[in-house]
């Protein structure tokens, strides 16, 4: 069965074979673009990691015993379950010369409400939203929340990260991605902000709308 994906940072479009257990990485901008894995339900592995449409490895095991197989080797890993799938992920990237570092920004702000160039997620801190995970690697600020939200943010500038409040003056691009309270799926629903010209638009699944001017509002807030 052939799966349809995209990629959530650079919305490329490709398609994969589907199984149980497989991790893709974009063809495009070459992020960890997704993973689909038994975890808590079967085993992990064979996990195939793909490149696009391409296999170019799979992650194997036996009893305790984790390996890659890429170009018929077979290259041991230190790390077991999901860890190891992302371990190999690495190799992968490493061994097709991927090389994009990226950095943890340990924030001060440990949770709150969302708004986006004055445009609250929900009602004005109605929602608290617990930052979990940061990853920042040049380009793009990731933040990951409890219950799978993820905040995108493209190009930051201006941030003021303290325990009571986070700010981010300047952003070329915001993506928010959350499931629906209460509904019962795993798919992603997202809201991306975006400047075009001095111009700001939002959109969703329901189309794309003109914003009121962002000035002088931050284009993330978080209290």
């Amino acid at each position: 069965m052939i799966k349809d994906l995209e990629c959530i940072y650079c919305d490329t479009s490709f398609s994969v074979e589907a199984c149980a257990n497989f991790a893709a990485i974009c063809p495009c901008c070459k992020r960890s673009a997704y993973l689909e894995c038994e975890y808590g339900y079967g085993p992990v592995t064979p996990c195939r990691i793909y490149l696009g449409g391409e296999i170019t490895g799979v992650v194997e095991s036996q009893k305790t015993d984790y390996h890659l197989n890429i170009n018929h080797r077979k290259i041991r890993l230190a790390k077991t379950y999901l860890d190891a799938i992302a371990e190999a992920e690495k190799i992968v990237k490493k061994r097709l010369h991927i090389f994009r570092s990226g950095k943890d920004l340990h924030l001060l702000t440990k949770g709150g409400s969302l708004c986006f160039y004055g445009d609250w997620f929900g009602r004005p801190y109605d929602n608290y939203h617990k930052i979990v995970r940061t990853h920042y690697d040049g380009e793009i600020l990731e933040i990951q929340f409890a219950h799978s939200e993820r905040l995108l943010v493209y190009n930051p500038k201006g941030i003021t990260n303290t325990t009571q409040e986070l700010r981010i003056e300047k952003a070329s691009k915001l993506k928010w991605l959350y499931i629906p309270y209460g509904v019962r799926t795993t798919k992603y629903r997202s809201i991306t902000y975006a400047m075009e010209g001095n111009t700001l638009f939002k959109e969703t699944a329901h189309g794309k709308e003109l914003l009121p001017s962002a000035e002088p509002s931050a284009a993330v807030y978080m209290g």
